[in-house]
């Protein structure tokens, strides 16, 4: 909508400073009723016969100074965190747990101890033991299938893409446990490096930029990864950690066999392209823009380029170019950049905000004809320098995806890359979810850190409509709600055109994530997304587009009749946290509980996520909810299921247990109360802790969670604002900076 300067001044978010109280938690473990008893000698039977055979056979199979490495999968109702097989799979039984794979774990075992786990199997008595037996369903040894995931070897051989010396792969080397076995498994690779595999050049070797103009930080990241063989740096980093995600060549179909014979691959996959959408052609018209663009918060745009003249006001900067001008889409960066900037302009009967921004050029996704390779781990590489060079940008829209849908049990490397420079650089992705054919997102979209975003059409009025028909779904894998927002995909850009794509939908959300990055006194990339994911027209999940869309208010203003309350705090688990909140008199005017309320809260789960990117890929989660007094109880006025009445596998796909985001929305009539508050409680929960330096949750780190809580009663003469305001006093102050901001137009 253009600007109106008879638009009502709103009250601000407020940000909450009063401290949780914490309460420790007694947590569950195993015992004897947790043995499934109805299955256990069945359960004796059978894994001691497979075990038996595998002992027969090892001798076979790949070893890693003689360690093995097999598949235990798990039986549905046992896959629950308190239900891993640790106990059976004991390092005094020459076995670890290496990570969670598929419905199980990988297992390394000495190949020599494989008979006696067979007769543990049969014969254990201890409690921990035959709750084990009883909920692991089968084992058998990790194969050649295991590592190439959905595909075949031919269809992954034929899906790579070619280079002189063969065909390129990302590889995840086999995570082993074992120090001497880790470095048994580093020669193995080594000596296939005659005629099977061969290291791609040194990252950023290709990039198309002249060193010599690039700021400071870039040329320093040059520097340092020039002429550095990368399959040696990947080696070494394995020795450090014993996980390693690198690119590899391929030299022929047959080494293709061999390098996964080998046993030293956990997960591999062709390396993909990324594009943008293919919008047509169209005319560069005359635009106006602010006379003063500098002081417009600033979105990095990595897409195609910018060589619309009419936008050159509005690029405060321009990184060395990743794709050469020949390749590059620059048709494509033309267009994101233009509703980056106004999209509010070209677009002024749909209700979007008049928000201008200025951009941050990355010259980064060629067009799909190019035909051009560009290599994943380069791309990051190149990303992570650029995001050092310009630290002022906290806002980054990449409007590109990879052909194909994620994987349902696993992050893409892509997104898992784009996470870990997110919060590296304390930055907010916005990314497309990608386009139609297809059925579910696209990666990057996966990226836990990013606000990922859908398509929608729009009513005759102006307003968000349906799901947008070209638009891919969610939800993402490892429990994901992706996307997370969803806006107008269906719009007008640089030139004139009329297009579609989620691509412009992105482009619209990112100025929003960027002024509210610039609106808050204290902004997180978190915070931002939990307040646009809170303020959205959405009152829960949906796969096609997620939470809702942006809507008036803006996301740091207080809509009328409602007050929002928002918070930052670090929470460790092993311990409950309440904060406590006076009701407000409009809420119980009617002697009962009576209005709406919202609360989301978002998890920052580093360092509990794996790198090995599979189906427990996040290692914590967060459980909240606003709760009220009865009869000496508290009970949930806004809150999730009730998930320990669930098995894990309901819990995971009902409730998305696992998800970092948690958001509840709800309406309540004559709810009955006792007392005079209301109070937050928060919980996080940790599994899989073998996978990280910690033995036990006590030694877990306090973890990162924003909180946003909005109470109303959607009447807006009350004055539930001033109410809680009043009665928080000091534990309350404005979330918001006062700026005052005159647009004027160039004539």
């Amino acid at each position: 909508m253009p600007p109106d300067s008879s638009r009502p001044v709103l009250n601000p978010v407020l940000r909450f400073t009063k401290e949780p109280r914490p309460e420790s938690v007694t947590g569950g473990g195993k015992s004897a009723d947790s043995i499934r008893a109805d299955r256990l000698e069945r359960q004796r039977e059978r894994l001691a016969r497979e075990l038996s055979t595998m002992a027969a056979v090892a001798e076979d199979q790949p070893k890693f100074n003689g360690r093995v490495v097999l598949y235990a999968s798990m039986f549905d109702d046992s896959l629950a965190p308190s239900w891993t097989p640790k106990d059976f799979f004991s390092a005094d039984r020459g076995a670890r747990l290496i990570t969670p794979f598929r419905s199980g774990y990988l297992v390394e075992v000495d190949a020599k101890h494989l008979a006696r786990l067979a007769q543990v199997a049969e014969s254990a008595d201890r409690v921990f033991d035959k709750v084990d037996i009883s909920r692991v369903k089968s084992v058998r040894f990790f194969d050649e299938e295991d590592a190439a995931g959905a595909r075949n070897l031919d269809e992954a051989w034929a899906a790579a893409p070619k280079v002189h010396n063969g065909r390129v792969f990302l590889v995840w080397f086999m995570p082993l446990r074992d120090a001497a076995a880790a470095e048994h498994l580093l020669r193995k690779i080594n000596s296939m490096r005659s005629g099977v595999i061969a290291s791609p050049p040194p990252l950023l070797a290709g990039a198309d930029f002249d060193v010599t103009s690039a700021p400071p930080a870039l040329r320093r990241s040059v520097r340092l990864l020039a002429d550095v063989d990368r399959l040696n740096m990947a080696m070494r980093t394995y020795r450090q950690t014993h996980q390693v995600t690198t690119t590899i060549v391929v030299a022929s179909r047959p080494a293709l066999t061999q390098f996964i014979a080998s046993g030293t691959v956990f997960r591999l996959e062709p390396v993909q392209p990324i594009s943008s959408t293919a919008p047509g052609e169209g005319r560069e018209p005359a635009r106006p823009l602010p006379r003063d663009m500098s002081h417009m918060p600033i979105v990095g745009v990595v897409d195609g380029g910018l060589t619309a003249s009419s936008y050159k006001a509005a690029e405060a900067w321009k990184a060395p170019s990743f794709v050469g001008d020949g390749l590059a889409d620059a048709l494509h960066g033309n267009r994101v950049t233009s509703l980056v900037v106004q999209g509010h302009d070209w677009n002024n009967k749909l209700s979007l905000p008049a928000l201008y921004c200025q951009v941050g050029t990355v010259q980064a996704v060629p067009k799909k004809s190019a035909g051009a390779l560009l290599d994943p781990q380069d791309l990051l590489a190149y990303l992570d320098a650029v995001m050092d060079a310009y630290p002022e940008t906290r806002v980054w829209n990449l409007s590109f995806n990879e052909p194909g849908a994620c994987d349902v049990d696993a992050v893409s490397y892509l997104g898992h890359g784009l996470a870990q420079l997110a919060r590296k650089h304390a930055v907010l992705p916005v990314i497309s979810v990608g386009n139609k054919p297809g059925a579910l997102l696209q990666p990057p979209a996966d990226c836990e850190a990013a606000l990922t975003i859908g398509g929608r059409l729009h009513t005759p009025d102006g307003s968000p409509g349906g799901a947008c028909p070209v638009s891919l779904q969610g939800p993402g894998p490892s429990s994901m709600l992706k996307p997370e927002l969803s806006h107008f995909s269906h719009v007008r850009v640089l030139g004139g055109l009329t297009t579609k794509g989620s691509s412009f939908s992105t482009a619209l959300t990112s100025p929003l994530a960027a002024h509210a990055m610039e609106r808050l006194r204290e902004p997180s990339p978190d915070l931002v997304k939990a307040l646009l994911l809170h303020s959205a027209d959405g009152d829960g999940f949906d796969p096609a587009v997620g939470f809702g869309s942006p809507k008036e208010p803006l996301p740091w203003e207080c809509p009328p009749g409602f007050v929002t309350l928002q918070w930052t705090a670090n929470l460790k688990p092993g311990a409950a946290y309440y904060w406590e909140l006076p009701i407000p008199p409009a809420l119980k005017r009617t002697g009962k509980l009576r209005g709406f309320g919202r609360l989301t809260a978002i998890l920052n789960p580093h360092p509990l996520v794996s790198d090995l990117a599979g189906p427990n890929y996040f290692s914590a989660r967060i459980e909240t909810a606003l709760q009220f007094e009865r009869g000496e109880k508290f009970h949930n006025l806004l809150g999730s299921l009730h998930t320990g009445k669930l098995t894990e596998e309901q819990a995971r796909r009902i409730d998305h247990k696992w998800s970092p985001v948690r958001h509840h929305a709800k309406a309540f009539r004559g709810v009955g109360f006792d007392g005079d508050n209301l109070r937050v409680y928060a919980r996080s929960f940790v599994r899989d802790l073998f996978l990280y330096p910690y033995d036990s949750i006590e030694e877990v780190p306090e973890m990162e969670v924003v909180f946003v809580l909005s109470l109303g009663t959607g009447d807006d003469d009350d004055e539930i604002y001033h109410e809680l305001r009043d009665a928080l006093g000091a534990f309350v102050e404005t979330a918001v900076v006062d700026l005052e901001i005159e647009v004027e137009q160039d004539s």
